[in-house]
């Protein structure tokens, strides 16, 4: 007789468990499906609902058509689009003696690990597949250069692969590093190969940045800050200049880094080149060769020592030292008010020149190596016969720029504009920049010899400044109004300066030019013409007393050309500040309750219209009464299921046939980065690259380009553009934002998001507001003046609003004063919406997990908040208790932005109002029922096997 093995007791104890284990796992597992089933369908790209049409319906149910007879052309046209990009947004910044372009088929070397790491975009929601980009080599060799492959090797498998720089990751963990291949680690055979290949050396300097992590401002292992160069780049760079007789830089950075060593190392030719999405290295070659001439201009304020900014007093990690409040116990305070960028370097300099402030105090020439606007060519261009008329709402200025150079190149004019600095200024708080930026042009190209008349409209509401203390609206200050034409910030106002008599006698660095300039005086203080919304009819006035600083610490002081250095912004001791009980409570959820509220009505089919569906509602006006109606039908569950469930998508509603949308990231175009699946358009470059090229047909070019991929992924939200400010150097996300200046910013967001949307797309316009570093971005408060508020960070996203149309916005995660930005009725209703005239939807940032619960659902329906960046089906849950008449009734004012938003997408495509919206089971959930089958039948197999077992033993042993 055959013996069959026996199992012991602790085996059997072993397979139970392992048992136990597969079934609690499937249950665990069925739990986290069904929590996070949106997610994981998007992850997938598995549909959770189709469209069915009845074969009859004659409608054109096609919104929004391609442009393009395939996908493959469409792809070919993004790639161009993207070149063309980083070929007007790289920055010529030196070019001595003509170093510029190199000698046609040149044999050069390449040095710098960054050589063969090049950014291409940043971390987070703009990062860049690198797969899909090419590498420097290919494109030097495609621009018909000769690398030297000895060196190339060296940093590519070498012993210099060993280094590379360093960032943190998305969630802000690890470090920046430089590491740069130190000069000991390099052999003869590397120098030696420099003999053949020695046309030009081409020295590449790269810094990246990422989302939740601010560049680093401490000195590095290597003794230097970031924005530096350490001492490994400078001994490459004497390598460069001790065996080359022509060495040109390329600044693979996002950031403004400190570039004093171009002159410290006599660097013959220098160009900025920015984070280059996915074809935009195909540009250098081209620039370096002279098939295209470089027409980028600068976006920020070049200083020779980042730190000189005002901002950077207050940048950083900062706490309030006695909040317990949840992601409410950090904050920063904007000392610097208006004074931002060359609204600072350059205003202070004015007041040198006018002997308003000692010019031992404040040497312009020493503080700003390259000024805001500037840009080199490799040709030169002539300006004359300028002219500014006045119209009714603006002024017209005309310009004609000639090409006097020897090659075919593109200029940008630039409108600068001087406000009058009056005692009613001074004793109302209000502060003035000296200068700032009201119009701008690119020309077309033009040849050597052509010449071309630019005209560029000035609104005469830039002529508004914000006046929070005492008329609490805006004004116009009586007094004279310059309107200059200039090169850059600095040459406008140089400009201005001959003007007024100035010259180099009086500490100007260069005389500047007054048949540039036009002065217009305002005769008596306006305070009623732009105190109502040109949009809207509303009223306006203030609205962020409390975001403030002043409103909990009336002795705080902002930054004031009055007194430059007795106003210079500071820190609260050790940065810490202790908040008074009136903050504290400000920083806690609030929300209110209508007493007088009635329940509206749900779930109705009206006896009138009979039922209605999301497509009777494309291209109808938002204040239709008809959408009371449509309303109406939903019940709350319908609603708060929308309202709690919009991570990456909409859920779609069946009863009133609405699609479910995909909304994707971010400021390098539709991306499938942080949530996956195969969803993937076009990378594009940068921002702050776009914002270079000055160019604003180029940029709607490209929003076109960006709404033809969402057309292709059936994309109908985009989490994009980035519209927040360059506020200080070490910005972590600058990558994604356009520049400095909120005028420059707006008109390209504008022009972005009219493209974008022209296909169907809507944009989601990030992050409002005041979300311009990454340092405590959750939940930390940001305080501010008002005149700041809205001069500075608010006005890139009105421009994008009013003139963009811009359907969506993203709340910040950080707080404006103590309150949550999306919780804030001032930001999110009476300023959007009914000042600017916004009609769509806002959505969260991140909220799918437990520690966003800040960002509180009832108080930011109740500001103008609509949609919750949601993906686990457990959180925001109301219970009925908590669905009152005045949370029922804004539930379903957030449904109506989003509906409307939605209907006038391309997710319309395809759907009629004879169509219906079928809910169908994601692909993966039958995967997931086959799995479960197939483990629980094993653990009940292990079950019944060891059981079997058990008995059979038990029975041999009774018996003997």
């Amino acid at each position: 007789m055959k013996k069959t093995k026996k199992i012991s007791k602790p085996a059997a104890i072993i397979l139970y468990i392992v048992s136990a284990v597969l079934i609690i796992g499937v249950i665990a597992g069925d739990i986290y499906a069904k929590n996070y089933s949106q997610i994981i369908s998007i992850y997938l790209s598995h549909p959770t609902s189709k469209i069915v049409t009845d074969d009859k319906d004659k409608e054109d149910n096609e919104y929004y058509k391609s442009s393009f007879a395939s996908a493959d052309k469409q792809k070919a046209r993004a790639e161009e689009v993207v070149q063309k990009l980083v070929e007007e947004g790289i920055v010529l910044l030196k070019n001595e003696n003509n170093a510029l372009p190199l000698k046609s088929k040149g044999k050069i070397t390449v040095l710098g690990q960054n050589s063969v790491d090049l950014v291409y975009g940043g971390g987070g929601s703009g990062s860049v597949e690198t797969a899909k980009v090419p590498d420097l080599k290919t494109v030097l060799a495609k621009s018909g250069f000769e690398v030297n492959k000895t060196l190339w090797d060296f940093y590519q498998t070498g012993a210099g692969s060993s280094y590379r720089k360093k960032t943190p990751d998305i969630e802000g963990k690890g470090s920046f590093e430089v590491n740069e291949v130190p000069q000991s680690v390099y052999t003869d055979k590397e120098i030696n190969s420099f003999k053949d290949y020695n046309d030009a050396a081409l020295v590449v300097i790269g810094r990246s940045g990422g989302e939740h992590s601010d560049l680093a401002t401490d000195k590095l292992s290597t003794g230097y800050h970031y924005l530096e160069i350490d001492n490994n780049e400078k001994d490459m760079l004497k390598l460069a200049k001790e065996n080359f007789e022509t060495v040109v830089v390329l600044i693979n950075s996002s950031n403004p880094i400190q570039l004093g060593f171009l002159d410290e190392y006599n660097i013959d030719a220098a160009i900025s080149v920015g984070a280059l999405g996915q074809t935009g290295a195909y540009a250098i070659g081209e620039v370096l060769n002279g098939s295209v001439n470089p027409s980028g201009n600068l976006v920020d304020t070049y200083a020779y020592d980042a730190f000189s900014s005002p901002a950077m007093a207050n940048f950083g990690n900062y706490k309030i030292a006695n909040s317990q409040v949840d992601k409410g116990n950090a904050y920063m305070v904007y000392g610097e008010g208006i004074y931002v960028g060359y609204k600072y370097y350059e205003t202070r300099y004015e007041d040198v020149v006018l002997g308003n402030e000692k010019e031992s105090d404040y040497n312009y020439s020493e503080q700003v190596q390259f000024p805001f606007g500037y840009g080199l060519s490799y040709s030169q261009f002539k300006w004359s016969d300028y002219r500014v008329k006045e119209k009714d709402d603006k002024y017209e200025v005309s310009l004609k720029v000639m090409n006097t150079g020897s090659v075919s190149g593109k200029d940008v004019v630039q409108i600068y504009m001087q406000s009058p600095y009056t005692k009613y200024d001074k004793d109302n708080g209000i502060e003035k920049a000296s200068v700032e930026l009201v119009g701008f042009s690119k020309t077309s190209e033009m040849k050597a010899g052509e010449s071309e008349t630019v005209t560029i409209e000035v609104d005469k509401e830039e002529m508004k400044t914000y006046d929070a203390n005492g008329k609490g609206t805006y004004i116009v200050d009586a007094g004279d109004y310059y309107f200059a034409a200039g090169e850059n910030a600095h040459d406008a106002l140089n400009n201005i300066l001959a003007a007024k008599g100035k010259t180099t006698d009086d500490g100007m660095d260069y005389d500047g030019n007054p048949a540039l300039v036009k002065n217009f005086t305002v005769d008596t203080l306006d305070s009623t013409t732009y105190a109502e919304s040109a949009v809207t009819g509303n009223k306006i006035s203030n609205q962020f007393d409390g975001v403030d600083i002043k409103h909990y610490d009336s002795s705080f002081e902002y930054l004031s050309r009055k007194d430059w250095k007795g106003t210079w912004p500071s820190t609260y001791e050790d940065g810490s500040l202790t908040a008074s009980k009136e903050l504290l409570d400000d920083l806690t959820i609030s929300y209110t309750e209508d007493k007088d509220a009635v329940m509206p009505e749900t779930g109705v089919i009206s006896k009138e219209y009979g039922k209605l569906n999301a497509a009777m509602f494309i291209g109808r006006d938002y204040d239709d009464k008809l959408w009371d109606v449509l309303l109406n039908q939903l019940t709350v569950d319908e609603m708060t299921k929308l309202v709690r469930m919009g991570g990456y998508a909409t859920v779609p509603i069946k009863s009133i046939n609405l699609p479910g949308t995909s909304n994707l990231d971010g400021p390098a175009g539709i991306s499938n980065t942080l949530v996956g699946g195969n969803k993937q358009g076009m990378a594009y470059p940068a921002e702050v690259v776009m914002a270079s090229t000055w160019n604003v047909k180029l940029i709607k070019e490209m929003g076109e380009s960006v709404g033809e991929d969402g057309i292709r992924n059936e994309v109908a939200g985009w989490y994009a553009p980035g519209v927040n400010t360059h506020r200080a150097p070490f910005g972590g996300r600058n990558f994604e934002y356009f520049s400095e200046d909120g005028f420059l910013s707006g008109k390209l967001s504008a022009s972005e998001v009219k493209g974008v949307q022209s296909k169907g797309t809507f944009v989601y316009m990030k992050h409002f507001a005041l979300n311009d570093q990454e340092t405590n971005r959750l939940g930390g408060a940001v305080f501010a003046n008002e005149q700041a508020m809205r001069e500075i960070y608010l006005k890139p996203f009105e421009t994008t609003v009013r003139e963009g149309d811009a359907r969506g916005a993203m709340a910040a995660m950080n707080r404006i004063g103590a309150r949550w930005a999306g919780g804030h009725k001032g930001l999110m209703t009476e300023t959007l919406r009914n000042e600017w005239g916004f009609k769509g939807t806002v959505v969260t940032d991140q909220a799918s997990l437990s520690h966003f619960a800040y960002q509180d659902l009832r108080e930011g329906i109740e500001a103008g908040t609509n949609l919750w960046l949601n993906t686990d089906s457990k959180l925001w849950k109301l219970s009925n208790d908590q669905l009152t008449p005045t949370v029922v009734n804004h539930l379903r004012e957030s449904v109506h932005n989003i509906l409307y938003s939605i209907v006038n997408s391309n997710a319309m495509n395809g759907i009629s109002t004879s169509s219906r919206i079928v809910e169908i089971t994601p692909l993966w959930q039958y995967w997931l029922i086959a799995a479960n089958v197939v483990i629980l039948l094993a653990a009940l197999a292990i079950i019944v096997f060891v059981t079997r077992k058990l008995k059979k033993q038990n029975k041999v042993n009774i018996s003997a």
